[in-house]
């Protein structure tokens, strides 16, 4: 399943535009990419399993539903860790895991394809438990299927994906391997250059986040 932000919310639409454009600094460049986390957070709040809850007003009492506390948030270091932090401000009662997945050697000519270097993983059980990834960019989705992998064999009950932009490529070899999992992305485009860059995309998240 695949939801497009930006076609459902148009503050979404706007912060994308931000860190689209080449000169946005650092500093608003990661502050942008925490409130696109938190607004994919809310868009992907509809999957999530949810419990009546009862609370004494001054008045009398009153129901609502909450969000159940079996949610884990795992972060793709480097460039994930803005977004990230935007998630967790909607779901404070979740947990958090990383793993470092990063591109290696190029594995087609045509950039559709890396080898991925992962030097570290600390993520939870996940049994019974909703995992939520985070990627600013989904794009030959190398880096992705990798974590997916390690992901999958922990069996969670359900992979919901956020990213800030993502290719139609990157999105059709999830799906193609992971055909349950969600994918919830601010934008789709469609094309990957020979490196292996979203065009028109926003240039490289982590580069872009902490100025290297």
């Amino acid at each position: 399943m695949l939801i497009n932000g930006s076609e459902r919310n148009v503050l979404i639409s706007e912060i994308l535009g931000k860190i689209r454009n080449k000169e946005t600094i650092p500093a608003d460049f990661r502050r942008n990419l925490q409130q696109i986390g938190k607004y994919l957070a809310y868009e992907a709040s509809r999957f999530l399993d949810t419990e009546e809850v009862s609370i004494e007003t001054p008045l009398g009492t009153a129901d609502f539903k909450r969000i159940k506390d079996n949610i884990v948030i795992i972060t793709i270091l480097r460039a994930a860790v803005p977004m990230s932090e935007g998630v967790l401000e909607v779901f404070d009662r979740a947990q958090v895991g990383i793993i470092s997945a990063s591109r290696g050697k190029q594995l087609q000519k045509d950039g559709k394809e890396f080898q991925i270097h992962s030097l570290y993983g600390n993520i939870p059980h996940l049994d019974d438990k909703i995992a939520i990834v985070i990627d600013p960019m989904i794009a030959s989705g190398s880096t992705l299927l990798f974590t997916l992998r390690e992901i999958k064999n922990k069996e969670p009950l359900k992979i919901i994906i956020l990213c800030a932009i993502a290719s139609q490529y990157g999105i059709d070899r999830i799906h193609e391997e992971f055909p349950e999992s969600i994918i919830v992305t601010g934008a789709v485009d469609n094309k990957l250059n020979d490196k292996g860059y979203i065009v028109p995309g926003l240039g490289d998240a982590g580069d872009r986040a902490f100025n290297t």
